[in-house]
């Protein structure tokens, strides 16, 4: 990456460093201040290399919560693995000189909403180059397990190379800080955040689906879809009123309307959103659409500050850098210190922490919901109220007031989520596709084309999205194709193909083209490590199976047991462990090993003796779904990642197997009924909702979400 004082207007966005900033985090160097938040501070730091990066420094008073820091780290090594297309990568965290840190990649590019605020509306190439880059980034975030929860304009950087969308995994560690102290809390930016964040309900990644389209309609207008106003007026616009969207061009216009829909359950996945942008699958055809629509941002002249002073000898430190005017501050930036005396030339802020809005819903409140459309044109763009660093008004009386107004909201008109909750459908008693909440993406499934499972497979690889009439095929042939299972960035599938007495892992992209065999197996499936680039499986040592992986660019295996008890069904966790059975102890038992450490002793998960086979990780990487009994007797159960909790989800006893769970983690899909005529259903992750998802007349297996 080009050093940022390289190019016109880099280092005009930077401030000098003061006296109680910091000139050294970790292993990184610090020459200039970035920006302030909520959180803490941002630098701009470089490693021994030279190479730039961004330094988050937490605040003192977070720095003295263990259960915030805990969090902190928690999320930030959750972070580090999404992948870095079209996001800024984190590159690790720690502590040091009691100051909690984490380093990310330096993104050269103003905000969005700078940009839009400086120069309107974007042009049609860089509006659909940044619901692109977006949308591809989110696929990256919800991946990897993790919900943004505050997306906006000021966390998407404009860069040279196109969108890249910041400080993921950064809003639940900032709830997390006070949520046992404090009830009722609203995290994030009102006029991005979604109704079920504003009436406090269960955050998945359906949040952040809202807040792209609030983020494309801003772009293409630059006006919020839901207005400006105080904060009430704004949550209750979110729950209450439609959206004005404007006149946005195709495809964009029906996705941002179906984005911006009340319900989670009706909002598209953000995968739904790539391929419904690019018209194919994957990184190849994100970087297409981006090379064709994507123009930079002019670069930004601005006025630099002061140099940063050198770290020996001591120098005065220079003045802070000049602040936005009052027409261009956003909540993100009014968390920064009082402003010096007004320029007329601004800085870019680059890599500012979000501003975290929360409030405490009390029992008294009685503001109505508004009329629809009912956009006060006098309404200010800026908060009223005089707000502390960490995000919270100053004001008790502002408080009680902005409480009352998010209470209204529960009260008034009756809010369908708890109405759900309360009335939930007998088993069978409704197709999968029509509960609420369930998953609107497809499943990779194992598409019979002729009758003869298990003995005579006749299998091809394809998709069904429940509530269609029938599965649509990628992968067909005359072999037998099953266990399909996704790459962790949705662009690829790996699976099984079974041919004249031998099994191979196979590896194609997500619409079926480019399959290639990557190596021979003893059968069973493969599973992708976190970050793509391994297989693991099990193969064939004499007489003995073992777990082996192998890497898919240079088709090298590395042997991870060298027992002689038999094992198979591996799973790779989103944190990096490999769950599979063995009968090592006697009967079918669950184990984990760490991949990278293949000589530690393994862990045992399941200790009753029962039989347990069919492992699946959570997408958090904190559960396992399994099949517990011999068949036909099974049940899929669930247990937390340690092996403790164990728990049925079904109790039918119908040959039940194969469970594998929703993007969200909220469902669990699996097989139940006669081996070679299997029905795929789903069941919510705390066992109720069990459902239907095969069509009448169709037959197909090892589903896979």
């Amino acid at each position: 990456m080009e050093s940022p004082p390289s190019r016109p207007g880099v280092a005009a966005s930077l401030g000098g460093l003061r006296p109680d900033d910091p000139t050294r985090v970790g292993r990184y160097h610090i020459e200039a201040k970035i920006g302030e938040g909520g959180m803490g501070a941002v630098y701009l730091g470089r490693d021994a290399g030279g190479r730039p990066v961004a330094v988050k420094v937490v605040r003192s008073e977070l720095a003295g919560d263990r259960t915030f820091l805990a969090r902190f780290h928690d999320e930030a090594a959750n972070a580090e693995r999404v992948a870095s297309f079209c996001t800024a990568q984190v590159l690790e965290h720690g502590d040091d000189l009691g100051m909690a840190y984490m380093v990310t990649e330096y993104i050269d590019g103003p905000s969005l909403l700078q940009h839009v605020s400086e120069n309107g509306a974007l042009s049609p190439g860089m509006l659909h180059g940044v619901a692109v880059g977006v949308a591809a980034a989110l696929v990256a975030i919800h991946s990897a397990g993790l919900v943004h929860r505050d997306l906006k304009p000021s966390n998407v950087l404009l860069s040279i190379s196109g969108p890249r969308v910041i400080d993921f995994g950064i809003a639940r560690a900032l709830d997390m800080a006070s949520s046992h102290t404090r009830t009722g809390q609203v995290v994030g930016t009102p006029g991005w955040i979604a109704p079920e964040q504003i009436l406090t309900q269960q955050v998945t990644p359906a949040v952040d689906v809202f807040a792209w389209g609030c983020l494309v309609a801003y772009a293409a207008s630059g006006r919020n879809p839901f207005g400006h106003g105080s904060f009430q007026i704004m949550a209750a616009r979110a729950v209450h009123a439609e959206p004005e969207v404007g006149d946005l061009p195709a495809p964009l216009a029906g996705l941002v309307r179906s984005c911006l829909r009340k319900e989670p359950e009706q909002r598209p996945s953000a995968r739904d959103l790539l391929l419904a942008l690019v018209g194919g699958a994957g990184e190849a055809a994100v970087n297409t659409t981006l090379g064709e629509a994507w123009t930079a941002p002019p670069p930004v002249t601005v006025q630099a500050p002061a140099p940063a002073p050198a770290p020996a000898p001591p120098a005065p430190a220079p003045a802070p850098p000049p602040r936005p005017s009052p027409r261009q501050e956003s909540p993100q930036q009014a968390q920064m210190p009082p402003p010096a005396p007004p320029t007329t030339q601004q800085p870019v802020e680059r890599h500012t922490e979000p501003s975290y809005e929360r409030r405490t819903v009390p029992a008294e409140a009685h503001l109505p919901p508004p009329a629809p459309h009912a956009f006060p044109i006098a309404e200010p763009s800026t908060w009223e109220a005089p707000m502390t660093q960490d995000g919270r008004e100053s004001s008790p009386r502002r408080s009680r007031m902005v409480a009352a107004g998010v209470l209204a909201l529960l009260l008034a008109g009756g809010i369908a989520g708890g109405a759900y909750l309360l009335t939930r459908p007998e088993k069978k008693a409704k197709p999968a596709s029509s509960a609420p909440g369930f998953p609107t993406g497809a499943m990779l499934v194992r598409i019979d084309t002729a009758p003869g499972w298990p003995d005579k497979c006749h299998g091809d690889i394809g998709t069904y999205k429940p509530g269609d009439a029938a599965p649509k095929t990628l992968i067909r042939g005359p072999q037998c194709d099953m266990l399909p299972v996704r790459s962790p960035d949705g662009t690829r599938i790996a699976f099984t193909r079974r041919a004249v007495g031998a099994s191979a892992a196979w590896v194609a992209n997500a619409d079926g083209s480019g399959a290639r065999k990557v190596a021979d197996i003893a059968g069973g499936r493969v599973t992708w490590s976190p970050d793509g680039t391994r297989l693991a499986y099990v193969g064939k040592q004499g007489a003995t199976s073992q777990l082996y992986t192998v890497g898919l660019q240079d088709g090298s295996t590395t042997p991870l047991t060298t027992d002689s008890s038999a094992k198979d069904d591996p799973m790779w966790s989103s944190t990096g462990r490999l769950v599979f059975w063995s009968k090592r102890d006697g009967t079918e038992q669950l184990y984990t090993l760490d991949p990278d450490h293949p000589t530690d002793p393994w862990t045992k998960l399941s200790r009753d003796g029962v039989r347990a086979v069919d492992p699946a990780w959570s997408p958090d990487g904190s559960k396992v779904a399994y099949t517990r009994g011999a068949s036909p007797h099974s049940d899929i159960w669930v247990m937390n990642a340690d092996g403790s909790g164990a728990r049925p989800l079904t109790r039918a006893g119908e040959h039940e197997m194969d469970p594998g769970w929703s993007r969200d983690g909220r469902w669990v899909c699996y097989v139940q009924g006669a081996v070679e005529k299997p029905e795929v259903r789903a069941v919510r992750a705390d066992g109720t909702d069990d459902r239907t998802v095969t069509p009448a007349g169709r037959t197909f297996g090892h589903p896979s979400w």
